[in-house]
C-alpha cells in the first residue's frame, strides 16, 4: 500500500501538519462532509499516530484508504470517499 510517487491526483487537500490526534481525523471528516462520493482527499500529517487513526476511521466509515506516502514531514494519506450505504 505504500507508494512513493503517486499518479493519483486528489480533489481536496487537507493540511493537518502540526496537529495532534484526533485533529487530523476530525479535519478529514469535515472535508468528507463537504465532498462527494468518488472524490479523493489527500491529508498531510506530522503526527505519527495519524496513519493508524485515519486507517481505522476509513474502515469504520467504509471509505477507502488508497495510499500512505512517507514524506519528510511525516506522511500523506490518500482517501477515496465511498457512497454512503
Amino acid at each position: 500500500m505504500t507508494h512513493h510517487d503517486s499518479q493519483l491526483t486528489a480533489d481536496h487537500l487537507v493540511d493537518a501538519k502540526g496537529l495532534k490526534c484526533p485533529m487530523p481525523v476530525i479535519k478529514l471528516q469535515q472535508q468528507v462532509r463537504q465532498s462527494s462520493p468518488g472524490e479523493l482527499i489527500s491529508i498531510e500529517c506530522t503526527d505519527p499516530g495519524a496513519e493508524k487513526d485515519i486507517s481505522s476511521w476509513t474502515r469504520v466509515n467504509k471509505h477507502s484508504l488508497l495510499e500512505v506516502n512517507i514524506t519528510d514531514y511525516g506522511c500523506r494519506i490518500l482517501v477515496k470517499i465511498e457512497a454512503k450505504s
